[in-house]
């Protein structure tokens, strides 16, 4: 008897230890039905300032292109010689190389490769297009056009090609 009776106590702190255990599962799986809950919600929410965010965008995207286009263009300074770099291509109609625009004028393609970084690093908007191996340069036309109308540049009135050899322009 006294076996049994030291098995039903010891049965019964087993029961107590399960029953605790038991307990503690249950507040932790209402822990995590309550983050659950909590993370649905936060998706929901994030869901939502997503797509107000995606309206802003839209709606920043137009105030913005309408202000460039009606606002007076940001001047930018550029050096005599990356004017006449832009000359060449602001008086070409096509893509140019480094190699048209050193033989344009007369000067080596590193040259050339150096005021062509320096104008892109200011804002010019030129192109680069690597086709065969090949690196060509185009100047926007929307930019061209700007410069022709507001002269964002500043490009001295008494800078012409006069300087560079007719024929080699001519044939870009």
């Amino acid at each position: 008897m006294i076996i049994t009776g030291e098995v039903a106590k010891a049965v019964e702190e087993l029961r107590q230890e399960l029953d605790e255990h038991l307990q503690a599962i249950n507040e932790n799986t209402s822990e995590v039905e309550m983050n659950y809950t909590y993370l649905i919600d936060m998706n929901k929410r994030l869901k939502f300032l997503e797509s107000k965010m995606h309206v802003f965008e839209k709606i920043l995207t137009k105030l913005t292109s309408e202000k460039i286009s009606e606002s007076k263009p940001k001047k930018i300074k550029i050096t005599k010689q990356e004017q006449d770099v832009f000359m060449i291509f602001y008086q070409s109609e096509s893509a140019l190389t480094y190699l048209d625009i050193s033989e344009a004028l007369r000067k080596s393609e590193s040259f050339v490769r150096y005021f062509i970084n320096s104008l892109i690093e200011k804002g010019v908007p030129i192109t680069k297009h690597l086709i065969k191996r090949k690196t060509y340069f185009i100047l926007d036309p929307a930019f061209k056009e700007l410069q022709t109308k507001k002269n964002i540049l500043n490009i001295e009135k008494t800078l012409t090609l006069d300087c560079f050899d007719q024929s080699i322009v001519s044939g870009l």
